[in-house]
């Protein structure tokens, strides 16, 4: 992941790309898509400086973006399906509605992005930073999320189902009304999230720490796996969750 200073220092816009150069970058990549290839140029800039970049409704599916500084750049509505994201710096960028179907974004870093409605389908984020992002009602399906970092996400009223996020950080995330069907949580931290409502049908909570999580109730666990290494508040007292079936 490429760091780039920020935070008025001039030196964060050194080599930035300008908004003229984004736009014909994006216009040669829309030629490139709707002509398959014959006509236009793929959007083709691993570590590019795209600070601040306006992205908005762009169609940059299929993009290569490794180790792009994309911190605080405006995504909303753009279409990322497919793009090559590894290793991205999209700190604070907006990403309302983005769709990130099929894109890699191994080890990238989009924590305090605004990306309410996001969504990841059949996407790579192992090891990716989302702490302290806003994922409201974010849809998260079938997705490699291992070792990812959600720690004071908000990730209320969204959906991550059938995905794995086993050894990821949930410490402190807000998952009130969101829907874990089907996800594996194995080694998980859930530290002091807010789990009221929380859908756990299915999810493997083997050797997960929900020691402080709020608000989990037998009910919930009914619905979900564990085992002996399963850590639950002790308000459950004796509760003993039921052996993932094999």
């Amino acid at each position: 992941m490429t760091d780039f200073p920020i935070g008025g220092d001039a030196a964060a816009e050194t080599g930035k790309l300008s908004d003229e150069e984004i736009e014909q970058l994006v216009a040669d990549h829309q030629l490139w898509l709707s002509s398959e290839g014959s006509e236009g140029e793929r959007f083709d800039r691993p570590g590019a400086n795209l600070i601040y970049g306006a992205f908005l409704l762009a169609d940059l599916r299929r993009a290569i973006l490794r180790d792009a500084c994309l911190i605080n750049a405006n995504l909303r509505e753009t279409d990322l399906s497919d793009a090559d994201l590894t290793g991205a710096n999209l700190e604070g960028a907006s990403m309302v509605n983005v769709n990130l179907t099929g894109a890699t974004l191994d080890r990238a870093n989009l924590a305090k992005s605004v990306a309410p409605g996001i969504h990841l389908e059949a996407a790579d984020l192992t090891n990716a930073r989302l702490n302290s992002s806003n994922l409201l009602s974010a849809v998260v399906v079938n997705c490699e999320l291992r070792g990812a970092d959600f720690s004071d996400a908000n990730i209320a009223g969204g959906s991550i189902r059938e995905s794995c996020l086993d050894g990821s950080n949930m410490s402190d995330a807000k998952l009130m009304l969101t829907n874990l069907t089907g996800t594996t949580f194995i080694g998980a931290d859930f530290n002091r999230a807010i789990v009221f409502g929380t859908i756990f049908d299915q999810a493997d909570l083997r050797d997960a720490d929900l020691r402080s999580a709020q608000g989990l109730t037998p009910e919930q666990l009914d619905a979900a796996y564990g085992n002996s290494g399963t850590l639950l508040p002790e308000s459950l007292g004796s509760y003993k969750m039921k052996a993932k079936p094999t």
